[in-house]
């Protein structure tokens, strides 16, 4: 093969490669993904603004609320969200999420909120979906993230609810925050005696810290992150479990440092109602996002360095540990628990 021949033939695989990479970094975007409708509701006197994606040519399609987790999140999580939705969409379902109190359009501060609030919130959400004339006929539930855990199942017992499906959701808030802690620091390569030293001395502090009397009072002002925390460091989800009647799908990512999957798979499995239709699973080598933990393993997104945010705009759906958004949109349409062994 001539010189000339060889740098046509490069030539053609940069720009193949290019082109590619192109396309990869402009299907990260929701503009262009189904019809957009902008809807608003009131709870507790915010308002609270979202948008609403309709799949193209497909009526009364089954329809999602989007529970965020922890965090100053917007609609799309600051588009963290877009490979999940713009997968949702292809597969004909309609995904609807609005910004936290105080964040994008939304007026209030999400830093006052209890997970009662919260649930109420995502209550209201839900009944302002189904008046839509585009999903009245229309199966909807809610899918949420880690916090979620505390939200949805209350949320799913105060409006009609026809499906459930819950990521990384956690159990109890201080437990959660220990197991946090203690992946933190075995990540950081303290020695076991040391962690469990911390770990005695911080649930200590919590107790001493965090007593019913200290989670009933109000904010003295605006309130803070420090308020936040206070106002919510006795959550726990069992009670609302116990009571749940909406199918669930749990996923929990095998290698999540945020929430102990084991803890949480137990706890559901044990507390969920027999005649309540489940699929719980832990997910191999996935994070506490569901994210490939062997590219994503970190405990927060602010964590990731620029080419790992990078990496995540160019995998878009890949960036997901394999069958967990397939597994996701079976459960939702056609509530088979199925693509993820056990």
């Amino acid at each position: 093969m001539s010189k000339k021949s060889v740098f046509r033939l490069w030539l053609v695989v940069v720009v193949v490669l290019v082109s590619f990479v192109v396309i990869r970094f402009l299907e990260f975007d929701l503009s262009g993904t189904g019809t957009h409708k902008y809807l608003s509701f009131t709870h507790k006197g915010d308002e609270l603004k979202g948008t609403l994606i309709l799949p193209s040519n497909k009526p009364s399609p089954p329809f999602v609320l989007l529970v965020h987790g922890d965090g100053p999140q917007d609609r799309w999580s600051n588009e963290g969200y877009t490979p999940l939705v713009n997968f949702l969409v292809s597969q004909g379902i309609a995904v609807f999420s609005w910004d936290k109190p105080g964040i994008g359009q939304s007026t209030g501060n999400w830093l006052s909120q209890t997970m009662a609030d919260r649930a109420e919130e995502a209550a209201l959400a839900m009944q302002r979906l189904r008046q839509l004339p585009e999903l009245k006929k229309s199966r909807g539930g809610y899918l949420g993230f880690s916090q979620a855990g505390w939200v949805v199942p209350e949320a799913s017992q105060r409006a009609k609810t026809d499906f459930v499906v819950l990521i990384g959701a956690a159990i109890n808030w201080k437990a959660q925050g220990l197991y946090y802690m203690k992946a933190r620091l075995e990540h950081e390569g303290l020695a076991a005696a040391d962690i469990a030293t911390a770990i005695q001395q911080e649930s200590e502090a919590f107790d001493a810290q965090y007593t019913q009397a200290a989670t009933m009072q109000p904010c003295s002002s605006q309130c803070t992150r420090q308020d936040f925390e206070r106002l919510n460091a006795r959550s726990d989800a069992k009670q609302s479990i116990t009571s749940m009647q909406s199918p669930v799908l749990l996923l929990m990512g095998g290698n999540d440092r945020n929430v102990d999957p084991d803890t949480t798979v137990s706890v559901w499995r044990q507390l969920l109602p027999q005649r309540v239709p489940r699929c719980i699973k832990k997910v191999p080598e996935a994070t506490h996002g569901l994210l490939r933990s062997a590219l994503f393993d970190y405990q927060l997104p602010s964590q990731w360095p620029l080419w790992k945010e990078g990496l995540f705009v160019f995998l878009g759906p890949y960036a997901y540990s394999p069958e967990a958004l397939n597994t996701i949109a079976m459960w939702i349409k056609q509530r088979q628990c199925s693509g993820l062994a056990d």
